[in-house]
């Protein structure tokens, strides 16, 4: 069985990452009810206040597969960004996150993704970190453009959404990373509206 995986403060330019815990349980509620996440997300359509108090309490719990982090600006949460290992020995995992809708648009997801993705090759040693959002998900393409990953490919029936298969946009970043725009984001958006 492989090591639980800790769950370190990091710190970005406008973010703190810690580990959830009750008191982020409104927030992720908040988030969780909003129709931006519901439709971009797989979160439940009925999710109640009792979901986030286990959400935080026990799904983001230290495990040896992923490490989830509370997003707070100004001691306010803010989000969840979490690293999902694929494969230990290929240093491979996965990146995903949710933006609470008070701070949408203000830089907070690209901090915090780019600190997450230098804690992954830093110190996880991992030499790639791959991202999926369902199609259309303008937000979250962009939050990832802006740290260098390279522009997403478009690939069928990529995600199962409840009870079905939906269309997604992918991107692999590797080490090292640019933390750059690789691209112009008029790029971006023409490769991903074909």
């Amino acid at each position: 069985m492989s090591e639980v995986l800790p769950i370190p403060v990091l710190t970005g330019d406008l973010v703190t990452l810690r580990a959830h815990d009750p008191s982020h349980a409104q927030g992720v509620f908040e988030r969780a009810v909003d129709p931006v996440t519901q439709q971009f997300t797989t979160v439940p359509r009925d999710y109640t206040l009792e979901m986030a108090h286990e959400y935080v309490t026990e799904f983001t719990a230290p495990s040896p597969d992923q490490i989830c982090w509370a997003i707070e600006v100004d001691d306010t949460y803010a989000g969840s960004i979490d690293l999902r290992v694929m494969d230990v020995e290929a240093g491979a995992g996965s990146l995903g996150f949710a933006t609470h809708q008070d701070f949408r648009g203000r830089g907070v997801m690209t901090d915090a993704v780019r600190t997450v993705v230098r804690y992954a090759f830093d110190q996880l040693g991992w030499q790639t970190c791959r991202w999926q959002a369902h199609v259309g998900n303008w937000g979250s393409a962009k939050a990832v453009w802006r740290v260098g990953f390279p522009v997403p490919t478009f690939v069928p029936d990529l995600l199962v959404e409840r009870g079905r298969l939906i269309d997604g946009w992918m991107s692999t970043l590797h080490a090292p990373a640019p933390a750059e725009p690789v691209a112009t984001w008029d790029e971006v958006r023409a490769a991903l509206s074909r």
